[in-house]
C-alpha cells in the first residue's frame, strides 16, 4: 500500500517566544509540500476509504492557525484533512502545555469546526482535556475517552470514530478504552510507514519545521516511510 500518514500541529510563523518552533510549518513550506504531493500524484484519503496513492492528513490540537493557514491551501490544491479535537478545550486555548512551550496558541470554537466539517474535512476526538492518559485512573481514563467523542457528535452532528492518542501516549489499558468507547482507528505519533494492521496503533510521518528545513528534508522523509 503506497497510502502515506502525515502528522501536523501548527501551520504558522513560529512566535519569537515560542520555545519549541519545530511544532510550527510556516504556511509558504506547507504550500511547497501541498504542491510536492499534488505533483506526484497523491490525493486525499480517509480511514477505511485509502486507495493506492492516498495521502492521510491529520492536524493535533485543533489550533485556530487550522482554519486561518491551512484550511485556504487545503482547498486550494484540492487536499481534505483530520483535525483532532481536545473537546474540552474547545474554543479556549493549549491549557495542557501552554507554559512549557512558552505560547497560548487559540483553538478553534464550535462554529469553526462545524464550518470545517461543512468543508468535507473530519473531525477527530484527542480526548477531552489533553492529559497522558497512561497516568490516569480508570474512571478518569473512561471519562477522557468516551466523552470527548459524544460531545463532538453532540455538537456537531458527525460520527466520530477516529481518536488520537495525546502526547503520543498508551498502554494496552488505553487501547482497550479507545476499542470500548466505539472508535475504529487510533494514531499514535509513532513514525513508521502507514498500516491498518492494528487499527489502534496507527503510525504517522512527523511533518515539523524549523529554520533549516526544506522541502528536501520533507521529500526524503515522505519516501523513507
Amino acid at each position: 500500500m503506497k497510502c502515506k500518514a502525515l502528522m501536523y500541529h501548527n501551520v504558522d510563523f513560529p512566535p519569537k517566544s515560542a520555545k519549541l518552533k519545530s511544532l510550527y510549518v510556516t504556511p509558504p513550506q506547507f504550500r511547497r509540500q501541498l504542491r510536492f504531493l499534488k505533483s506526484v500524484g497523491y490525493s486525499s484519503s480517509f480511514l477505511g476509504e485509502e486507495k493506492g496513492k492516498g495521502v492521510i492528513l491529520t492536524f493535533d490540537d485543533a489550533y485556530r492557525d487550522f482554519l486561518d493557514n491551512a484550511l485556504p491551501l487545503l482547498e486550494e490544491f484540492g487536499f481534505r484533512a483530520y483535525v483532532f479535537v481536545p473537546a474540552d478545550m474547545v474554543g479556549r486555548y493549549n491549557e495542557w502545555d501552554w507554559r512549557k512551550l512558552n505560547v497560548k496558541k487559540e483553538l478553534m470554537s464550535w462554529e469553526d469546526l462545524r464550518f470545517i466539517v461543512s468543508r468535507g474535512h473530519r473531525v477527530g476526538s484527542h480526548s477531552l482535556s489533553h492529559p497522558d492518559l497512561t497516568r490516569l485512573s480508570d474512571r478518569e481514563l473512561e471519562k477522557e475517552v468516551h466523552q470527548s467523542k459524544l460531545l463532538l457528535e453532540d455538537k456537531l452532528g458527525v460520527e466520530v470514530d477516529t481518536f488520537c492518542y495525546p502526547y503520543g501516549s498508551y498502554d494496552e489499558r488505553v487501547v482497550e478504552t479507545v476499542k470500548r468507547a466505539g472508535y475504529r482507528f487510533a494514531f499514535t505519533t509513532e513514525q513508521k510507514k502507514f498500516s491498518l494492521e492494528d487499527p489502534y496503533r496507527i503510525g504517522r510521518i512527523g511533518v515539523f519545521g524549523n529554520k533549516l528545513f526544506v522541502l528536501f528534508s520533507f521529500i526524503k522523509k515522505f519516501y523513507r516511510y
